[in-house]
């Protein structure tokens, strides 16, 4: 059951690429995908993206964060329906 489990050297490479891409030139980042296909860089590419993206939003503060935009949609939306209960009566 302790097994370590060890990437491939070319989803490593992707990885290491994908984060410092997204961190330094982000509109460059999401071009490259899909020359990349589905190889193991190509997909390390992919996960080091999305690491650097969630790492990113963890240090955001929570007004800022993009779950909370959402709670907010369903607070206005509650409002909402509180507003047209009183004018019904």
């Amino acid at each position: 059951m302790n097994e370590e489990f060890e990437p491939h050297p070319d989803y490593i490479k992707g990885f290491n690429e994908g984060y410092i891409l997204i961190k330094h030139m982000p509109e460059l980042s999401d071009k490259l995908p899909a020359s990349m296909g589905n190889s193991e860089r190509g997909q390390g590419f992919q996960a080091g993206k999305n690491q650097y993206i969630l790492e990113r939003e963890k240090q955001l503060p929570s007004w800022l964060k993009s779950d909370r935009l959402s709670s907010l949609d369903k607070e206005d939306q509650e409002r909402g329906k509180d507003k047209n209960d009183l004018d019904k009566e």
